[in-house]
C-alpha cells in the first residue's frame, strides 16, 4: 500500500489545473501523474457510456486495481515524497467515486469564468485529433485494461465515420444524445456546466478540512493562494513552487478567450450556463 497521500485536484477541462499539476510538482515532496488517466479511472466500467461513476461503481477489484496502478504511473521525482497529485479532468464527475477509493484524499477544487473555458473548449473540439498525442496516449496505455482501449478507438473511428465531432473531455450523462441534437457551442456549455455544479455537488459531502477551493483568477492574481494550497497539502517547501509559478504564469490568457468570444457561444452560453455562471460568482 502506498502511504503517499494522494492529491486529486479537480478542474473541467480548460480551468488551469494542468498549470497547478506543474506547480505543485516543482516540489520535491510531490510526485505527479504527468498526464490524464481516465483508463485507469474508468477500470471496470468501460461498459458505462458517460464519465459520472457513482460509489456504487467501485468493487474491491476495481479500487485494488486503481489504487496500485496509480502510484506507478508517477513521474520520476524524490524517493521521499509525501504527495501524489493526480489530475484527469473527468474526475469533476466523479467526486463521490474517488473519494470512495480514497477516503484520505485532499481534494483540490479549480474552477474558471465559465465564459472563457467554453470559448476554449469549442477550439478543443475543432481541432483534429492529433497524431502526436495518439502516439503519446498509446504509450503509456497500460494493455491490461484493453477494454478501454477498445472502447476509446470505437469513438474515435465512430466520430470518423458519422462525421461528428470527436468528444474532447468529460462525457457528461447525455452528451451522446446532445451531439445528435445540439451544436458544438451547446454541448461544451452544458459540459461545463454539469462539470462545477456536480463537483461543487459532491464536494459538499465531503469533511471541509480534506477540500481546498479556489478561482482560476485568484491563481493567476498572484502567488499567494498558492502558498495558501501548500500549506493546506502540507507542501514545506513552497520556494521551488512560487518560484515555478512566477516564471511560467500567463495571465493573459482569460481576456483573449473573453476577447474571442462570437455571439453563437455566447447564446449557448445564456441557454446552457447561465445558472452556473451566477452560482460561481461571474454573471449578474
Amino acid at each position: 500500500m502506498d502511504k503517499r497521500t494522494p492529491v486529486i485536484l479537480i478542474g473541467a477541462g480548460r480551468s488551469g489545473t494542468k498549470f497547478l499539476r506543474s506547480c505543485l510538482s516543482a516540489s520535491e515532496e510531490v510526485v505527479s501523474v504527468p498526464y490524464d488517466i481516465g483508463y485507469v479511472w474508468r477500470f471496470g466500467n468501460e461498459n458505462i457510456e458517460h464519465d459520472e461513476l457513482a460509489v456504487n461503481d467501485v468493487t474491491k477489484k476495481i479500487k485494488s486495481y486503481i489504487t496500485n496502478t496509480l502510484p506507478t504511473l508517477t513521474n520520476a521525482g524524490n524517493n521521499d515524497a509525501r504527495f501524489i497529485v493526480e489530475k484527469s479532468v473527468p474526475n469533476t464527475l466523479r467526486v463521490s467515486f474517488i473519494n470512495e477509493i480514497y477516503p484520505n484524499a485532499k481534494f483540490v477544487y479549480l474552477f474558471r469564468d465559465g465564459r472563457a473555458v467554453i470559448e476554449s473548449a469549442v477550439r478543443q473540439w475543432n481541432k483534429p485529433v492529433s497524431r502526436s498525442y495518439l502516439v503519446k496516449k498509446i504509450r503509456y496505455f497500460p494493455w491490461k485494461n484493453y477494454r478501454y482501449a477498445f472502447w476509446y478507438l470505437c469513438n474515435l473511428i465512430g466520430s470518423k465515420i458519422s462525421k461528428k465531432p470527436y468528444i474532447w473531455g468529460p462525457r457528461y450523462e447525455g452528451i451522446m444524445e446532445d451531439l445528435v441534437l445540439l451544436t458544438v457551442e451547446e454541448v461544451c456549455a452544458k459540459q461545463w456546466s454539469r462539470c462545477v455544479d456536480l463537483a461543487d455537488e459532491q464536494l459538499d459531502k465531503i469533511d471541509e478540512s480534506r477540500v481546498f477551493r479556489m478561482s482560476f483568477e485568484e491563481l493567476m492574481n498572484d502567488s499567494q493562494k498558492l502558498i495558501e494550497l501548500c500549506e493546506f497539502i502540507g507542501i514545506n517547501d513552497t520556494g521551488k513552487v512560487e518560484s515555478f509559478f512566477i516564471k511560467n504564469v500567463e495571465r493573459e490568457n482569460n481576456q483573449k478567450s473573453m476577447a474571442n468570444l462570437n455571439a453563437k457561444t455566447i447564446a449557448a452560453i445564456n441557454k446552457y450556463a447561465k445558472v452556473s455562471l451566477q452560482r460561481l460568482g461571474y454573471m449578474k
